[in-house]
């Protein structure tokens, strides 16, 4: 390992085997140093230091001393295991925080068992093998195999039409607004229906647009006024009759075509569909005028980091130009994975998994809330999200006390987020008992509520 952290002044001051001892020291206590990590020999040390022996040796032997440092025979020197205080007791802090989580109930997180880890194994370990590709720098708008696979994937679970070339990749949604806020080249005025996207409005506004958050609405195309952009956030409007979405959409298209406006849509897990067949997504009907994002976070693993953006013919050179100064892609190696992955038939196999067991898992965890709070809670399923909204007052104060009894959840402006997609199947009904432990009031008001679905 190399360190050439440590710094000595030669010209005075504190003695150099102290200034050696305490730049180590706080090193470790602050975690900048790991246990067990290997310390380079007193002459190595010396050597690179340009001084003699001695100072390293007694510094050595106060760290020891003071319990920073364990030698080994034959091995060397090494930070011992057992620190006190500092970046050490924070981190056995959140450890034992971790551990005290009995169900975690937050986004961003999948069952172990229910990600395809094998075949997506298979799909990395051949991309590493593409020795003359991985080794050098990737394309800024996405990997050109990628792109294709997309582009047809795309429109074969979701109905995009585009074509490869309209297509950019990045690491996540936010990255992608940027891209397009770049294209773009001005601010203006957009709209979001509530609840909105907080980090897709930070970008929009960090970029000079003037964002306006209106109440969801059948009538949404009648209240965009003179808006520049509007965001269609698919994940989180409420399940309506197949007639309500095609006149609405129908609608928000004329809108944007007649205007010569730009849609954004964020069909996030658009294609994770199960409680009924996946609408097709709005890009079809406005392809000139609508931008399409897709992701995989909740299909494939939240830890791969590849989103994907569907542009309009007259954005996709300027977008590109932008993609290329700025480099947002993911990782090369990922890339690759992925077109494989897709290529090879396993994402496509793994979404129809996918259906069968969110969907088991929302009933059970529907059937659960109904069983244990009873029929005045007010629910509404996130389909695509894979979570439950609840409508409670004093989110954050149920968040809290959630988290009192061992119970991880999240909130989104008012209302309370469970996220069914980590939780095991056979720990549903546990997790939702425990809540009622948490929150022994709510429920039970006595008033005739309704298990909305949406």
């Amino acid at each position: 390992m190399i360190f050439d952290f440590i710094r000595i002044d030669k010209r005075g001051g504190d003695a150099l085997w102290r200034q050696i001892y305490e730049q180590f020291a706080a090193a470790a206590d602050s975690g900048m140093i790991a246990p067990l990590t290997r310390l380079p020999s007193i002459r190595e040390l010396a050597e690179g230091l340009s001084v003699s022996r001695s100072p390293v040796e007694n510094a050595y032997e106060r760290l020891h001393i003071d319990g920073y440092l364990m030698s080994r025979p034959k091995s060397g020197y090494f930070i011992a295991p057992r620190r006190r205080g500092g970046m050490a007791a924070r981190e056995r802090t959140r450890a034992k925080n971790s551990a005290d989580i009995r169900y975690d109930l937050s986004s961003g997180r999948i069952e172990a068992k229910s990600a395809d880890l094998s075949a997506w194994r298979r799909c990395l370990r051949a991309a590493l093998k593409r020795e003359d590709e991985i080794t050098s720098r990737g394309d800024p708008c996405g990997e050109g195999e990628l792109r294709a696979q997309l582009a047809a994937y795309a429109y074969r679970a979701r109905g995009v039409k585009c074509r490869a070339e309209e297509i950019v990749t990045a690491s996540g949604t936010q990255q992608l607004l940027s891209l397009l806020c770049r294209a773009l080249g001005r601010g203006g005025r957009a709209v979001l229906e509530s609840p909105g996207f907080e980090q897709g409005e930070r970008v929009l506004r960090d970029y000079g647009w003037e964002v306006s958050v209106v109440e969801e609405s059948p009538d949404t195309a009648g209240r965009l006024g003179g808006a520049d952009i509007f965001m269609e956030i698919g994940s989180k409007r409420p399940l309506r009759t197949l007639a309500q979405r095609t006149r609405r959409r129908g609608a928000l298209a004329e809108w944007a075509r007649e205007n010569g406006r730009f849609i954004i849509e964020d069909d996030y897990n658009g294609e994770l569909r199960y409680l009924a067949r996946p609408i097709p997504a709005m890009q079809p009907l406005a392809p000139e005028n609508i931008v399409y994002i897709g992701s995989f976070s909740q299909l494939l693993l939240p830890s791969v980091r590849v989103a994907y953006m569907a542009l309009p013919p007259r954005l996709a050179e300027s977008c590109a130009e932008a993609a290329r100064f700025y480099d947002p892609t993911s990782s090369k190696v990922e890339q690759l994975a992925l077109a494989d992955y897709i290529r090879e038939g396993h994402l496509e196999r793994h979404l129809r998994r996918c259906r069968k067991l969110y969907l088991r898992k929302s009933r059970l965890f529907s059937e659960a809330l109904t069983r244990t709070f009873g029929p005045s809670l007010r629910w509404r399923l996130l389909e695509t999200s894979t979570a439950f909204a609840l409508t409670a007052s004093g989110a954050e104060e149920l968040r809290l006390a959630a988290l009192r009894e061992g119970i991880k959840i999240e909130t989104d402006g008012g209302d309370i987020l469970l996220s069914f997609a980590g939780l095991p199947e056979e720990d549903i009904a546990a997790a939702v008992s425990a809540l009622k432990e948490a929150w022994p009031r709510l429920g039970n008001e006595g008033k005739e509520g309704a298990a909305a679905r949406a």
